[in-house]
């Protein structure tokens, strides 16, 4: 039900809009504060709060076409974030130009909560659509490979220190936290590496794969020395 309301706030693709504006915006604040915890906490903004993302996961196991584990186009994710950028500081400079705009100004409360028709049409749409790409394209391809604040996450997560950790001893490698992984990530890999820290910067830290686990085998911790700790491991 505060979905509507805070569409808004929380949904990352109206910082092109705050761009466009001249404005940063709550959204502006809160999508970097998210990528500048990346390297300590991983994506958490796209897998625990991220409108879009969650609403692709609905039809979760019902997809039309299954994905194959394979790691997303580098292209796709060098051009979105460059497009992105380019197209909303573009429009930024003519308006600036034109006088539209007079100079970036800092206004948290720019987008606020009120739900007019114009958002209440922009909401629907965005919800449909990325319901329909959970329905043709499964597991958060979009996030994978179109999203650009998805990009921007995974360089900052390949240092994540919140992990998931297999307990290599209890896993029997039956697969079931790869089938209900939201981003294909081939977990089990890390099992057979020997150390159980899945280190993969696709995680999205859903714990899905937590519940799946018959085995307690799983689970989300913090892991401050990587090295350390696969140092510890082959000690014991």
């Amino acid at each position: 039900m505060l979905t509507p309301a805070f569409f808004r706030i929380f949904n990352f693709a109206f910082i092109w809009y705050s761009i466009y504006w001249g404005v940063i915006s709550s959204v502006v604040m809160i999508w970097v504060f998210f990528l500048l915890i990346s390297p300590l906490f991983g994506r958490i903004g796209c897998g625990w709060f991220c409108f879009i993302g969650t609403t692709q996961d609905l039809p979760f196991g019902y997809s039309l076409f299954k994905q194959k584990k394979r790691k997303p186009f580098i292209w796709l994710r060098f051009i979105m974030p460059i497009g992105f950028l380019a197209s909303s500081l573009t429009m930024f400079a003519i308006r600036l130009k034109n006088g539209e705009v007079e100079s970036i100004q800092f206004i948290p409360n720019f987008f606020g909560t009120e739900f007019n028709a114009h958002y209440q049409h922009i909401w629907m749409y965005a919800t449909l659509g990325a319901l329909l790409a959970g329905i043709l394209l499964e597991k958060r391809w979009v996030c994978e490979n179109l999203c650009f604040m998805g990009s921007l996450s995974a360089i900052g997560s390949t240092y994540s220190r919140l992990l998931p950790v297999i307990d290599v001893n209890q896993c029997n490698l039956c697969l079931k936290c790869e089938t209900v992984c939201l981003v294909n990530i081939p977990i089990t890999e890390y099992v057979k590496s020997g150390n159980g820290l899945v280190t993969n910067s696709e995680c999205l830290l859903c714990g899905k794969y937590v519940d799946a686990c018959n085995k307690n085998a799983l689970s989300i911790k913090f892991v401050w020395n990587r090295k350390k700790y696969c140092q510890n491991l082959k000690l014991n």
